[in-house]
């Protein structure tokens, strides 16, 4: 009975793997085609068409996602399709993934002959048919009704394969509607840049380069060039280039957002402990950004995966331990949409290479989820930079405020002082007397010297009244002809802070380097 059983199980599974579904190109939409497809892995990389096409079909495994993810291994793998199509029309194979090391197509035309078609990063030429993102085969050799199509394919990165098999004119409608989606996607990506280094060029803040570093590096030579295949319109060599060492360039770029959280946050402060863990992330980054350059793919698709799983999620919880638990932002919304901008980052980051891992299987939507996320970031980072600068803004507007009330206040003080030295004849003392004071460090020294010289301090805050009192005060030891030296003995400071100083009245004065301060000052009260 158990034999009976397990014979029609066998028969049952064999007839099911013999039976492959047949796609009818006519009514076919611009959908992949994965699921329909059979695969199996070459793993000595050696085996011909001659010997695939032999195969019992048993020996495939039947495809279980819309998209086939052939994994990071390097392996060669073949695919096989069967469709359906009457003499009139043409049916066309789009894969829409320009990042395949090698790509064949092999099928037998009307006449039994055998046809193979050879493309990919590393087989391009000027003849193949290439559209942008992906490669595009005609088909209109293969017998009808019903053909069988083989693709043999390998990259060392992760080898994602969609697959559509349509008309010419399904191709053309769906291709130009993708195209226009993903210039709109571009655009908002350019504006967010200029919008960057508009403020870097007003600013100088390093927060701004930083981040114009992480869209360049990530949006525009990792999502457009390298996941998007638009490398391959700056030509073969270029595309081929950021292929071999697309990590160092993902590596890169997150050392950039590394360094922009960690300042933007002030991590250093705020969370010593986080700031230790992105310091030893920044240092497994290096890692993936050297072994990019030996072309270490296998090795440096595991890193990649592992840490930016691990990085974008840790932008995200150090945002809200920032921001929302320590209340950074309190007092202004606009910092809130940097926590919201990761939160989309994070998401699709887990989902991705959950993805890639095989968890969960890879989807068609999945190609532009992360273009999607870097946007939406782009825009609410924007807009939390924005705020950060605000708050700045109106802190250090406030600090001015505050500067000017108690010029205000210095200024009433010495009208004041001023006013009762002419109700009131002080003593006079010459410039002799107060140079013996000042040496001494008499503290009535400049009290006495207000006295004697009224005039030279009332010309003084007449020519700049945000002078203060320790600068007015190096005024006099310089009226008094004392030199920097001087100076610092007298008033226990460093001979830079003395030279400092005199730099801030020379500002404040409008006295020009080459001009002798003690001269000028002795010349004040005569010239007016």
């Amino acid at each position: 009975m158990k034999t009976i059983f397990f014979l029609l199980v066998f028969i049952i599974g064999n007839s099911l793997c013999i039976a492959q579904p047949v796609i009818q190109v006519e009514k076919q939409s611009f959908v992949n085609v994965g699921k329909s497809g059979y695969y199996w892995q070459d793993s000595l990389g050696k085996a011909s068409f001659g010997e695939v096409e032999q195969f019992k079909a048993t020996r495939f495994l039947k495809g279980t996602s819309s998209i086939f993810n052939g994994g990071t291994s390097g392996k060669v793998w073949w695919m096989k399709l069967r469709f359906k199509r009457n003499s009139q029309t043409i049916p066309y194979l789009f894969i829409g993934y320009a990042n395949i090391d090698s790509i064949s197509l092999y099928y037998r035309d009307t006449k039994g002959n055998i046809k193979m078609i050879s493309s990919g990063m590393y087989n391009l030429k000027e003849s193949d048919a290439l559209l942008g993102t992906g490669y595009v085969f005609p088909l209109q050799q293969v017998k009808a009704p019903v053909g069988d199509i083989y693709i043999k394919m390998q990259a060392m990165n992760t080898l994602l394969v969609p697959v559509k098999l349509v008309t010419e004119s399904v191709l053309n409608h769906a291709l130009i509607k993708a195209y226009s989606i993903q210039l709109i996607y571009v655009g908002i990506a350019l504006m967010i840049l200029i919008f960057h280094i508009f403020m870097y060029i007003i600013t100088r803040s390093k927060l701004f380069a930083l981040y114009i570093a992480r869209v360049i590096l990530l949006y525009y030579i990792v999502m457009v060039c390298y996941l998007q295949g638009y490398g391959l319109l700056l030509g073969p060599l270029v595309a081929k280039f950021i292929l071999v060492h697309a990590h160092f360039f993902i590596a890169l770029g997150y050392i950039c957002t590394i360094l922009f959280n960690s300042h933007f946050l002030k991590l250093k402060r705020q969370l010593p402990q986080l700031n230790k863990i992105f310091t030893a992330l920044m240092i497994g980054w290096s890692i993936v950004l050297i072994c990019s350059l030996w072309d270490a793919r296998s090795l440096t698709n595991i890193l990649t995966q592992a840490l930016f799983l691990l990085t974008s999620v840790l932008f995200l919880f150090s945002s809200v331990q920032v921001i929302i638990i320590r209340g950074y932002a309190k007092n202004n919304l606009l910092i809130w949409c940097y926590v919201l901008g990761w939160i989309p980052v994070a998401l699709v980051s887990i989902y991705l290479v959950f993805s890639l891992m095989a968890i969960i299987p890879f989807q068609s939507y999945s190609f532009n989820l992360l273009t999607l996320a870097g946007i939406v970031e782009g825009i609410l980072i924007s807009l939390g930079l924005f705020g950060q600068r605000l708050k700045l803004l109106s802190r250090h507007n406030a600090h001015f405020r505050r500067q000017r009330i108690l010029l205000h206040e210095q200024m009433l003080g010495y009208r004041e002082q001023l006013n009762q030295k002419n109700e009131q004849p002080a003593e006079q003392l010459s410039l002799k007397d107060l140079t013996a004071l000042a040496q001494s460090q008499d503290p009535s020294f400049m009290k006495k010297f207000r006295e004697t010289e009224g005039q030279f301090i009332a010309e003084l805050l007449r020519i700049s009244p945000q002078l203060l009192l320790s600068e007015l005060e190096l005024c006099a030891y310089i009226r008094l002809n004392f030199d920097t030296k001087e100076i610092a003995r007298t008033c226990r400071l460093s001979v830079r802070a003395v030279e400092s100083r005199k730099y801030r009245v020379r500002k404040k004065l409008g006295i020009d380097g080459e001009t002798n301060m003690q001269a000028w000052m002795l010349n004040l009260t005569k010239s007016s």
